[in-house]
């Protein structure tokens, strides 16, 4: 089964392809855990929201709180 992966641009213009690692619906909230394909230690966690039109937008978690709650019922260590 192949990886599922995703390209953004960082800030500085350059395209980074990061691997989905996981995704949970935790308090009707949709997460995902991502990392760049070169380094899968590097994991970042995600909201996935939807603007008014039904566009997708991913934000970080940085809520400490938040990370915890994620790392509780995640397979994944990080």
């Amino acid at each position: 089964m192949s990886e599922k992966t995703m390209k953004f641009t960082d800030a500085a213009g350059n395209k980074v392809e990061y691997a989905i690692l996981e995704q949970k619906l935790i308090n009707k909230t949709e997460y995902v855990a991502m990392a760049p394909v070169n380094d899968k230690s590097a994991v970042e966690i995600f909201k996935i929201a939807f603007d008014k039109n039904w566009n997708e937008t991913l934000i970080q978690v940085e809520s400490e709180n938040e990370l915890n709650m994620v790392r509780q019922v995640s397979s994944i260590k990080f």
